[in-house]
């Protein structure tokens, strides 16, 4: 029941950047039916009032039964919650590979506040996010509730006391998730990757792996890319789900790449991102 804010990531940190090659061409949006665009306002209407009770929903069971579960009835909760957030939204979800089940710190592609529900739909993480994100109505509390690791962007000594958090829920056996563009793209190419966080996965006695994860949101007829759910810039949520009701139905693809061990965070870096901009570019070639 983690809710994506808007650009969760970890804070930059031009040091310790992995620079991207010039971002591809914007591939051409799949244009929408003439009557899926006219009822487009009806169909946003009831997505957000679903999501808005789903929100509260969430809240309900945090608050008077998750802390009485399992670890495993929570992680169950917390994928049925984000599958049906999926849903709610008009989002299929397509999962390719096979998620880790040693502790990995899960490092995936950015495009959208629907990426942590897709992520968590299919294996709950316990995901970095700026510290804004705990006091924001309605999302707030469920981020809380679940686990996440706040980070201070402000302060850029916090990063350190993160890292030693993350380093302490791998060796606890949880997932790790986080975003190194620091922030979202289109989909279609990668923007340069922070490497600070990955420190996480080379403390001498934390066993975890890294694994990538790359999300591909594509028209649900065609398979085209689509970028009716990216979540750039000064793109509100409304905005967003407005967007997402006026487009031809989507999926999100969410495809597990084989883990990767390396010595030093900047060659774990390095790795992620090529296995990632590789599975990427592959995927929009298959599409064309």
């Amino acid at each position: 029941m983690n809710p994506a804010p808007e650009h969760t990531a970890a804070p930059p940190a031009p040091a310790a950047d992995v620079s991207a090659e010039r971002p591809a061409a914007l591939p051409a949006p799949v244009p929408a039916p003439t009557l899926r665009r006219v009822s487009a306002p009806v169909r946003f209407a009831v997505r957000l009032s679903r999501l808005s009770a789903h929100a509260l929903r969430g809240q309900r069971i945090l608050q008077r039964h998750f802390p009485a579960l399992s670890a495993a009835q929570q992680q169950q909760h917390i994928r049925d919650w984000s599958a049906q957030l999926l849903r709610l939204s008009g989002i299929a979800l397509q999962v390719n590979g096979t998620p880790s089940q040693t502790p990995s710190l899960v490092a995936a592609n950015h495009i959208s506040w629907l990426d942590i529900f897709a992520i968590n739909a299919v294996q709950p993480v316990r995901f970095v996010s700026k510290s804004e994100a705990a006091s924001w109505p309605l999302i707030g509390p469920l981020v809380r509730g679940v686990g996440t690791l706040f980070i201070e962007r402000q302060r850029a000594q916090d990063v350190v006391r993160v890292i030693h958090q993350m380093a302490q829920c791998l060796r606890q056996g949880h997932h790790v998730g986080v975003f190194p563009e620091g922030t979202t793209g289109y989909g279609h190419d990668l923007l340069p990757f922070h490497a600070n966080l990955f420190q996480a996965a080379c403390v001498g006695d934390c066993p975890a792996t890294v694994q990538p994860v790359a999300l591909f949101y594509a028209d649900q007829r065609s398979g085209r890319f689509s970028r009716a759910a990216a979540y750039v810039g000064d793109e509100t949520m409304v905005g967003s789900l407005w967007r997402m009701s006026a487009a031809a139905p989507l999926r999100v693809e969410v495809d597990y790449l084989a883990p990767l061990r390396a010595p030093t965070r900047r060659a774990l870096t390095q790795q992620t991102r090529d296995a990632i901009a590789e599975h990427l570019h592959q995927r929009l070639r298959d599409s064309r």
